[in-house]
């Protein structure tokens, strides 16, 4: 028996009365998919400053193996196995670098934009899939996540994957889709925890679909891939999450705590909903906090009345459905529901696809006589777009870092670890000499963005060569702690008179680098101590031979 529903791409009129023909369409949908993957390109290849929201996670990869990373991470960190194993890929191919640790996100990024134009054009003709294409492409988070050394870009990409065997099974009605999305669920879970949102969502909507269209078969299938999602999760959660969660969820809920659901308060409930779907759930192609989204809510808003008077149910269910674990994960306290675009990445692809359809919907409109309007509001809307891009990179190539902080961390960096080893011998307190290691606050996230900026541009070079220091060719040595922080002066004391004793102290310089939320609110100050010997005349041998043995 055929099934009942209706699958043929949806258009807000017929082909024919489209306000744009299908050449100026597409040639439109093509400048805004170059412009979104230039974008990324450009983000990516300019090699922001590492901050440290991703020095926190990066740092977990400068001592640890594969295995390492299935223990509870460093510096409050909780990411997915799958990413981390490819994260630590990367590094061991390409070294420890901007570039390397970015890589991931950014293909996933790169290959994300060309799945959602296949999944669109599945189910989107005409203006609603060169708007929804365009909003993919150049939605600001989109560009931002997706080069960022953080697994959020990977959460789009896993739930883009299955959404899109969802969709295949829901149009073509073959089973087989069913047993593929079965076999991608647990590398999907695997490189993404709230990609399990997306197939609690699909599950719901397979359902729904199955149930409502007599002619469907797929009930097997449908079990196991609820089966293979519940068995994922179970692994994942063994894997990391678990042991991830044990040490970090009171942690993350503190964190959290004013972004999760007020259940205590019905009208407060009522006002948290409202704010969370007219802010960052919905933040496409760009908007935010206190409401700037809700020009893309009423859009997407618009899609979904659309589609119930069109009798799309099972899309309706397919676009919502994956909402609804999230908001009981939030009002457990696990996971967020809202509060910042990069908790809810996962659903990017459906936020799309709804706003793109919307604003057709809005834009294009038939009169009294049956002509088509909305053309110079369609040409507008692709035109806003393209500026959303051209505007990113634009900001990218003038302000090419975060904050002005993480600028002259790196800075600091470039300068020390890279150009001071030309002449002179680079060493650093912590790594080079073990016996006074102690005084060091290196299991302090503070420190952090200094070990992944020491990392990257000692480039994979070892320590000093102590038979090379001269005169001519001083040991530099930097030590870091941070400011006010509780250190052990004794030891520093020792450390100065044993290299006393075969080398003359030349020069001492200090330099005091601040960490503060996005360049505002101090959080704490970086102290770095820098030291240049010279091998004493009487004790030249001394040179010859390790300080730290």
């Amino acid at each position: 028996m055929a099934p009942t529903e209706d699958f043929t791409p949806l258009g807000v009129v017929a082909a024919e009365a489209e306000p744009l023909g299908e050449r100026h369409l597409r040639q439109i949908l093509w400048a805004l998919v170059l412009l979104g993957l230039a974008a990324r390109a450009v983000r990516y290849l300019l090699a922001f400053p590492i901050w440290p929201d991703e020095a926190y996670l990066c740092a977990n990869f400068l001592n640890r193996g594969y295995l390492d990373l299935l223990e509870p991470l460093d510096h409050h960190q909780v990411a997915p196995v799958l990413f981390l194993w490819a994260e630590l890929t990367s590094i061991r191919l390409f070294g420890f670098s901007e570039y390397s640790l970015r890589l991931v996100p950014f293909l996933c990024s790169v290959a994300g934009l060309f799945l959602f134009w296949h999944l669109a054009g599945r189910l989107l003709r005409g203006t609603a899939l060169m708007l929804a294409v365009g909003i993919f492409a150049v939605g600001y988070p989109l560009l931002r996540y997706g080069c960022e050394a953080k697994p959020y870009g990977c959460d789009v990409f896993a739930s883009l994957v299955l959404v899109t065997l969802a969709v295949e099974w829901w149009r073509s009605g073959r089973q087989r889709w069913l047993w593929v999305l079965s076999a991608m669920t647990p590398v999907a879970l695997g490189l993404s925890y709230p990609a399990v949102f997306a197939a609690g969502g699909i599950s719901l909507a397979v359902a729904f679909s199955l149930a409502t269209s007599p002619g469907r078969r797929g009930w097997v299938p449908w079990a196991a891939y609820n089966l293979a999602l519940v068995a994922s999760f179970a692994g994942v959660y063994a894997l990391s999450v678990g042991p991830q969660s044990a040490s970090e969820l009171d942690w993350m809920r503190e964190y959290w705590k004013d972004i999760f659901p007020p259940l205590a308060s019905p009208l407060g409930m009522l006002g948290w909903l409202v704010e969370v779907h007219t802010s960052e759930l919905l933040q496409y192609p760009i908007g935010g906090a206190r409401g700037a989204s809700t020009l893309t809510t009423i859009c997407c808003a618009a899609a979904l009345v659309f589609l119930w008077r069109r009798r799309q149910f099972t899309l309706v269910v397919l676009c919502l459905a994956p909402l609804l674990p999230n908001l009981v994960a939030a009002c457990l306290w696990r996971y967020p529901y809202g509060g910042s675009v990069r908790f809810v990445l996962y659903m990017a692809p459906m936020v799309c696809l709804l706003a793109g359809l919307g604003a057709a919907v809005l834009l294009v409109r038939r009169d009294a006589r049956g002509a088509t309007k909305g053309r110079p509001a369609v040409l507008l809307l692709a035109a806003l777009l393209a500026a959303v891009a051209v505007g990113s990179m634009g900001r990218d190539f003038l302000h090419p870092y975060r904050t002005d902080d993480v600028l002259h961390q790196r800075d600091f960096a470039r300068w020390f670890w890279f150009t001071q080893q030309y002449d002179g011998e680079v060493a650093c307190w912590d790594r080079d000499f073990p016996s006074a290691a102690t005084s060091v606050m290196l299991g302090d996230s503070a420190s952090a963005l200094y070990l992944c900026n020491r990392e990257i541009y000692l480039a994979g070079r070892g320590g000093p060569q102590w038979d090379r220091v001269s005169r001519d060719r001083p040991l530099r040595c930097v030590r870091y702690t941070v400011l006010n922080a509780t250190g052990d002066d004794a030891a520093v004391a020792r450390w100065l008179a044993d290299l006393r004793t075969r080398y003359d102290l030349v020069s001492r310089q200090q330099y005091d680098l601040p960490n503060r939320h996005k360049d505002r609110e101090l959080l704490y100050v970086d102290r770095i101590e820098l030291y240049e010997f010279v091998p004493r005349a009487t004790t030249v041998t001394a040179t010859r031979s390790s300080p730290a043995s």
